[in-house]
């Protein structure tokens, strides 16, 4: 239901006249701030200490 949402929201502000570049970089931002806000890491960064996930020092 969310996706669904977003698409639209997406699609409404497109359809208003907005350039397609400043929503999607508006939707990038966005989501960079909510992952960071909740603490997400990529998949392959290092690990609590500055240790790799497999356990290796730098």
């Amino acid at each position: 239901m969310a996706f669904l949402a977003v698409l639209l929201t997406g699609v409404i502000l497109v359809l208003t006249g907005i350039p397609p570049e400043a929503v999607s970089t508006v939707a990038i931002g966005l989501s960079t701030l909510y992952a960071a806000w909740r603490g997400e890491r990529s998949a392959g960064g290092r690990g609590p200490g500055g240790r790799d996930q497999e356990g290796r020092g730098g």
